[in-house]
C-alpha cells in the first residue's frame, strides 16, 4: 500500500537541532533571569524567568497559528495528500489559547479563575492534539486492514472548508466547556486531569512502535514527553509558582515542536505544488529522463501525462502523452487495469512483473505503481519499471546449473551425502538411498539416529565429530550393507568439514567409495598395461619382460628356448577391402589359433599391428632336439592357418610368414638381439614367397654385415668423390627447357653405377645424408652460377632434393646460405625440394627455417605431393612456391579415373593457392596433353629426358658449354 503524506515526516537531524535550540533558549532564560534578579528572596528571579518563558511561549504559539493557517489555506486551494487533517485544526486552536495565555498584558492576574481556565484549556488541547496525531499515524501504516484505514480517513480527514471551520469551532467550544467544568471541581482539576494526561502519554508511547516511519516518532514522543512534564508539574506543584514555571516551559517546548512540524509540512506542500506545476524545471529532470528505470506519470483520469525517454525506448514509441495508462502495461495485463485503478484510488500501491516484446526483443520488467498526487489531482499515480531481464536470465542459469549439479551428484556411483552442522541430512544421491532403503523425502531433514542407521553405518556419529574438529578430511574404511539388495562390501569413507569464511563449520560432505570397484579398476589398469586391448594377449611390454627372464633361465639351466616372429601376409589388403573392423576380427581369431597351436606354458603375444610373437620354452638341453621340436610347432601353426577364418559368415584365408630363432645354453644374447634375429628370419620368409618359415642362420647375419659394408663404402665414396650429380630437365608444355633437377648417382669401383634407391635410405638412417646432401647442393649451385653467366641459360632454375634429416640438421640454414654465397648462385633460381614426411617433425621449427631461407630469396617445392603424411592445412602455413605431382598419379592419369580426379584436384588447389605445379613421371605426349588441358605448365619425366651427367644434359638441349674449367 502507498505510504501516505504526513506533515510529521521530518528527519532526525531537524529534531536534534530543534531540541538543542530549545534547551539553549530555556537555559539562557535561566541565566538571564539570574542576571537581572536583584532581590534576595528570589521573587525577582522567578518573575524574570516567567517573563522569558512567556515570551518563548508566545513566539511558539504565534508560529503555530501562522504555519497552521498557511497549511489550511494551501489545503483549501487544493487537496493535500491527507486532505485537511483534523490535527492541524486542533493545533491552531491550541495556538490561539496559548497566545491569550502568554500575552504580556494579561486579561486576568495569575491564579485568578480566567487564568486557571486558560491553563486547563491548553493542557486539554495538548492532550487532544497528541491523541489525534498518534491515531492518524497509527492507522496510516501499511500493515493495517483496509477497514481501519477507511474509518481513520473518515474521522480524521476534513474534505471541505466548512468541515475545517466546524471542526475548529467544535474544538474551541468543547475545550472551553471542559476547562470551565474542571475549574469548578478542584479535585478533578488537581488529580483527574494530570492523571489523564499521563495515561494519554503512556498510550502514545506504546503506539509509537506502529508509526508509519521512524522519522515520525520523534515529534510524537517529544510532545508526549512535554505533556508528561506538564502533568507531573500539576501533580507535584499543587499550585506553586515554580510548578507553574515548569508547566509553562513544557508548553513552550511542545508548541515549538508543533510549530516546526507545521512549518515543514507547509514548505513541503509548496515544493510539491511547484514541482507538479513545473516538472521540467526540477534539478533532476534531465537525470530522470536518462535514468535506467522507466518512469510514467498518470493523472487521476488514467491518462499519461509524461513518460521518460527510457520507457519510450523500451516500448519503441516516440510519445505516450494523452494515451491510456494501460499502454505502459503488457497486453496480457490490461484486462486487470480497472481493478488496479480502484485499488490505487483507495491509496494502495501495486507491484508486479510483466514481459513485453520490445525492439530489443523480449524483456522482463519489475513494475511498481505508486500513489503520487500532483497538485490538486489527489488520484494521480506513477509507474516505475525496472528491467530485470538479465536478473531473470541469471536466475534461470543458476537454477539450471543447480539442476545439473543435482543430476551430476545423483548420477555419481559413489555414495554422496551432505549434512548440516547439527548432523541433519541436507542432500543425498540415489546410491545412498539404496544403501538405507529410504526415499529422498524420508531422509532429508533427519539425523542418523532419527533414521536408526546405526546398523548400516555404525561409526557415522563418531566420525562426524572427528571430521568437524579436523582441518583435513577424515578417511576410514567401513563395511556397509545395502538395504535394497543386501549387497555388502568394504567402502572407503571420506568426510570433510564445510567451513564458512570465518572458519565456522556449516556442514559435512561424506563420500563413500566401493573398494571392490577400485580393485577391479586396478586389475583393469594392469590388464591394459601388460595385455593387448584388442586380442587380450600379452603385449610388447609383457613379452619383453618374459623374454628377459627366459634368457636368464636358459643360461642358468643350460636349456634352449625359441622365439617365433609371425607376420600375417597381405593383411593390409584385408583392411583396405573389408575394413578395419574385419581386420580386427581376424587378429582376434589369429590369436586364438596361435594359443591352440602351442603348449599352455608357452607365451603368445601381439607385438604390434599384424605381428605376433610366440615364446616356446623348456626345449631341452640339446640344440638339435630343440630345433626339431620348434619346427614341428611352426608346421602345426602353418597347417592351422590353412583352414579359412570365418568373419561374419564369410570365409577368409590368411597365411603367416614366420621367423624363428633358437637361443639358450651359455649363449649370451640381449632381448633386442633375439628380436632382431627373429625379425630378419621373418623377412627371409617373406622374400621366400610368404606362407612359410625361416630359421635364423649365419647367412642372414651376413646380409646384415653386407649392409654394414655398404655403409662403409658409402662413407668412403663421399670422401673419395665417387658420387656424381645427374640432371633431369624440367620443361613447359611447348617443350622449352625451364630448368633441371639435380639427382645423385654413385659410381662404385666394383659394382658400377649404383642407383639412389640402393643407398639413400641407408644414408638417411646412418646420418651420411647430411654430407651427401651438402655435396649435391654445392655442385648444383656451382652449375647454377655457371648458367647465370650466359644469357641463354641465365633463366634456368635448379631443384635440389633435401632429406628430412639434412633439413633438421642444426646448421642447415647457415650451410645453404654459405654455399649460395660461396658459389655465387642466384638464390631466386634455386628451389629446395622437400618431401611430405619432413612434416612429421616439429612443424613450427620447419616453418621457421623455411622462412629464414625464403627471406634470402630461395624457393621451396613440395615433392611427391599427395602420397605423404601431411595435412592440407600445412599448405597455408608453409612458404611454398611449387608442388610436384607424384609420378604414381601421373603414370595412370589416362587409365585410372581416381588418379585423374586427384591430379585435377591438385592443379585446382595449387591454382587457388597461387602455387606453381610440376608433374613428375611424364612418359608420353598423351599425358602432356591431359596435364596441359587441366592447367599444368611444367613437366618432368622420361618423355622429356632421363637424368644424365651435365655434359650429356647440355648436348641434348643444345646449351652453351658451361661446365667449370
Amino acid at each position: 500500500m502507498a505510504q501516505p503524506y504526513t506533515p510529521l515526516s521530518l528527519s532526525r537531524r531537524i529534531h536534534e537541532i530543534h531540541t538543542r535550540v530549545m534547551w539553549c533558549l530555556l537555559v539562557g532564560g535561566v541565566v538571564l533571569a539570574g542576571l537581572v534578579a536583584a532581590d534576595s528572596d528570589g521573587a525577582g528571579f522567578a518573575r524574570a524567568l516567567q517573563t522569558w518563558i512567556q515570551m518563548l511561549l508566545l513566539l511558539a504559539a504565534l508560529a503555530t497559528l501562522g504555519w497552521g493557517g498557511r497549511l489550511l489555506l494551501q489545503s483549501s486551494a487544493g487537496a493535500a495528500f491527507m486532505g485537511r487533517p483534523l490535527w492541524v485544526c486542533s493545533a491552531m486552536v491550541l495556538g490561539g489559547f496559548a497566545v491569550v495565555l502568554a500575552l504580556p498584558l494579561r486579561l486576568s492576574e495569575p491564579g485568578s479563575r480566567p487564568a486557571l481556565w486558560m491553563e486547563l484549556a491548553v493542557n486539554l488541547l495538548l492532550s487532544i492534539t497528541l491523541l489525534i496525531v498518534s491515531i492518524d499515524l497509527r492507522y496510516s501504516a501499511p500493515c493495517n486492514r483496509q477497514g481501519l484505514q477507511d474509518a481513520a480517513r473518515r474521522l480524521l480527514h476534513l474534505q471541505s472548508n466548512g468541515a475545517m471551520l466546524a471542526a475548529s469551532l467544535g474544538l474551541l467550544l468543547a475545550t472551553a466547556l471542559a476547562a470551565q467544568l474542571l475549574a469548578g471541581w478542584d479535585g478533578l482539576r488537581r488529580y483527574g486531569l494530570p492523571l489523564g494526561m499521563l495515561a494519554c502519554c503512556a498510550w502514545v508511547g506504546l503506539q509509537s512502535r506502529h508509526l508509519a516511519r521512524h522519522s515520525c516518532r520523534w515529534p510524537v514522543l517529544s510532545i508526549a514527553a512535554a505533556l508528561a512534564v506538564a502533568a507531573l508539574a500539576v501533580l507535584a506543584g499543587a499550585g506553586s509558582h515554580w510548578a507553574m514555571l515548569l508547566e509553562q516551559a513544557a508548553w513552550c517546548y511542545a508548541l515549538s515542536v508543533v510549530a516546526l512540524v507545521l512549518a515543514m509540512a507547509s514548505l513541503r506542500h509548496t515544493l510539491v505544488d511547484w514541482a507538479s506545476a513545473h516538472p521540467e524545471r526540477l534539478q533532476g529532470a534531465q537525470w530522470l529522463e536518462q535514468a535506467p528505470i522507466g518512469v510514467v506519470r498518470v493523472d487521476g483520469s488514467g491518462s499519461i501525462v509524461h513518460a521518460n525517454q527510457t520507457q519510450l525506448d523500451w516500448l519503441g514509441v516516440a510519445s505516450l502523452v494523452d494515451q491510456p495508462w494501460t499502454q505502459a502495461l503488457a497486453p496480457n495485463l490490461r484486462n486487470q487495469a480497472p481493478d488496479w485503478l480502484q485499488r490505487l484510488r483507495a491509496g494502495q500501491s501495486l507491484a508486479f512483473e510483466q514481459s513485453m516484446e520490445t525492439p530489443q526483443g523480449l524483456r522482463h520488467f519489475q513494475t511498481d505503481i505508486l500513489v503520487a498526487p500532483q497538485g490538486s489531482d489527489a488520484h494521480a499515480f506513477m509507474l516505475l519499471s525496472h528491467d530485470v531481464s538479465m536478473q531473470k536470465l541469471m536466475v534461470g542459469r543458476v537454477q539450471e546449473q543447480q539442476s545439473q549439479l543435482v543430476s551430476l551428484v545423483s548420477a555419481i556411483p559413489d555414495l554422496v551425502v551432505l549434512k548440516s552442522a547439527d548432523g541433519r541430512f541436507l542432500h543425498c544421491n540415489q546410491a545412498f538411498e539404496r544403501l538405507v532403503g529410504l526415499t529422498h523425502a524420508q531422509i532429508i531433514g533427519r539425523t542418523t539416529s532419527d533414521l536408526s542407521l546405526q546398523g548400516c553405518m555404525p561409526s557415522d556419529w563418531e566420525t562426524d565429530l572427528r571430521a568437524r574438529s579436523s582441518a583435513t578430511p577424515v578417511v576410514y574404511e567401513e563395511t556397509l550393507q545395502f538395504a535394497d539388495n543386501g549387497y555388502q562390501g568394504r567402502f572407503e569413507v571420506t568426510k570433510s568439514a564445510i567451513r564458512a569464511a570465518n572458519g565456522e563449520v556449516t556442514g559435512l560432505l561424506c563420500i563413500c567409495r566401493d573398494l571392490a570397484e577400485r580393485s577391479r579398476a586396478r586389475r583393469e589398469i594392469e590388464r591394459l598395461e601388460f595385455f593387448d586391448v584388442l586380442t587380450g594377449l600379452p603385449n610388447r611390454r609383457m613379452l619383453m619382460d618374459r623374454l628377459e627372464w627366459s634368457i636368464i633361465a636358459c643360461q642358468q639351466r643350460g636349456t634352449y628356448a625359441a622365439l617365433l616372429f609371425i607376420d600375417l601376409d597381405n593383411f593390409k589388403d584385408l583392411n583396405d577391402s573389408l575394413g578395419h573392423q574385419k581386420g580386427d576380427r581376424l587378429l582376434c581369431e589369429v590369436g586364438k589359433r596361435l594359443i591352440a597351436s602351442v603348449r599352455s606354458g608357452d607365451v603368445v603375444a601381439r607385438f604390434g599391428g599384424d605381428e605376433f610373437v610366440v615364446l616356446v620354452e623348456n626345449l631341452g638341453a640339446v640344440r638339435e632336439q630343440a630345433e626339431s621340436h620348434v619346427r614341428a610347432v611352426v608346421e602345426h601353426v602353418i597347417t592351422r592357418f590353412k583352414q579359412p577364418f570365418v568373419l561374419d559368415g564369410q570365409a577368409h584365408h590368411s597365411t603367416p610368414s614366420i621367423g624363428v630363432t633358437v637361443f639358450g645354453d651359455q649363449e649370451s644374447l640381449s632381448v633386442q638381439e633375439l628380436l632382431k634375429r627373429a625379425d630378419l628370419a621373418m623377412y627371409e620368409a617373406k622374400s621366400a614367397g610368404r606362407n612359410t618359415q625361416r630359421f635364423f642362420d649365419p647367412q642372414m647375419q651376413a646380409m646384415v654385415d653386407a649392409r654394414a659394408n655398404l655403409e662403409n663404402d658409402l662413407r668412403q665414396a663421399i670422401h673419395d668423390g665417387e658420387l656424381q650429380v645427374y640432371y633431369q630437365p624440367v620443361m613447359n608444355g611447348s617443350g622449352t627447357l625451364m630448368g633441371a633437377e639435380a639427382l645423385v648417382r654413385w659410381r662404385h669401383p666394383a659394382r658400377g653405377l649404383v642407383m639412389p634407391i640402393e643407398f639413400i635410405d641407408l644414408a638417411e638412417q646412418t646420418g651420411l645424408i647430411v654430407e651427401l646432401g651438402s655435396f649435391v647442393m654445392r655442385t648444383a649451385c656451382q652449375q647454377l652460377a655457371l648458367w647465370a653467366s650466359n644469357p641463354s641459360t641465365e633463366a634456368l632454375t635448379m631443384a635440389v632434393n633435401v632429406s628430412p634429416r639434412q633439413f633438421h640438421n642444426q646448421g642447415f640454414v647457415d650451410e645453404v646460405l654459405g654455399i649460395v654465397a660461396q658459389t655465387g648462385a642466384n638464390p631466386a633460381r634455386l628451389k629446395l625440394e622437400l618431401t611430405e614426411n619432413l612434416l612429421l617433425g616439429d612443424v613450427n621449427e620447419t616453418v621457421s627455417r623455411m622462412r629464414q631461407l625464403k627471406e634470402r630469396g630461395l624457393g621451396f617445392s613440395l615433392d611427391d605431393f599427395g602420397v605423404g603424411y601431411s595435412s592440407l592445412s600445412y599448405l597455408k602455413r608453409l612458404p611454398l612456391d611449387q608442388l610436384k605431382i607424384d609420378r604414381s598419379f601421373v603414370s595412370d592419369v589416362l587409365s585410372d579415373v581416381s588418379d585423374a580426379v586427384i591430379v585435377r584436384t591438385i592443379l585446382a588447389l595449387a591454382q587457388s593457392l597461387e602455387l606453381e605445379v610440376v608433374a613428375e613421371g611424364v612418359e608420353n605426349a598423351a599425358q602432356v596433353d591431359f596435364l596441359v588441358s587441366n592447367g599444368c605448365k611444367r613437366f618432368q619425366g622420361f618423355h622429356f629426358g632421363r637424368p644424365v651427367p651435365i655434359g650429356e644434359f647440355e648436348r641434348q638441349h643444345a646449351l652453351v658449354h658451361c661446365r667449370p674449367g
